[in-house]
């Protein structure tokens, strides 16, 4: 039987964004997200909500995955104007508590909705870390909480 998702119609929020690129392992998520945090110090600016990842690609090897890092920033009007801007984009939604065991039936299910409702995919999915692993990259934490953006637009008739 296949496990029940609340998803939702929402923009995804608009934000300014610190960021890097890479393909790397997933593993290695967290020396980028530390830099991101390092380099945000260095030139003045502020976290300004979750870390999310833009995967540009699905991730079926988890040594080899090409995505961004996203770090949403406040601060000097000089250092934001380097920055990219992002959000407002329409997006299906829903929020996964727990494992990321759980994300393959979540990614799943937004694609059945975007079907139904008759959207495509228009942009790659984002992951919003609301509530990370506590104790390093770990699968079974129950107390963890990622919010998944899938962007979409209706089809053309």
């Amino acid at each position: 039987m296949a496990e029940a998702f609340a998803i939702e119609e929402r923009d995804f929020p608009e934000m300014t964004v610190l960021s890097v690129k890479t393909k790397d392992s997933l593993r290695a998520m967290g020396s980028y997200i530390r830099g991101l945090y390092e380099q945000a110090s260095l030139r003045g600016l502020k976290p300004d909500g979750q870390v999310f990842t833009i995967y540009l690609d699905k991730p079926t090897d988890p040594e080899n995955v090409d995505y961004e890092l996203c770090l949403p920033v406040s601060g000097p009007p000089e250092e934001l104007d380097k920055l990219a801007d992002m959000g407002g984009d329409p997006c299906l939604y829903l929020r996964v508590k727990g494992s990321y065991k759980r994300f393959e039936a979540a990614y799943a299910a937004l694609t059945e909705q975007a079907a139904a409702k008759g959207y495509s995919l228009a942009g790659p999915p984002r992951e919003v870390y609301v509530r990370g692993p506590l104790l390093g990259f770990m699968t079974f934490i129950p107390t963890m909480v990622t919010d998944i953006y899938f962007p979409i637009e209706k089809k053309k008739a």
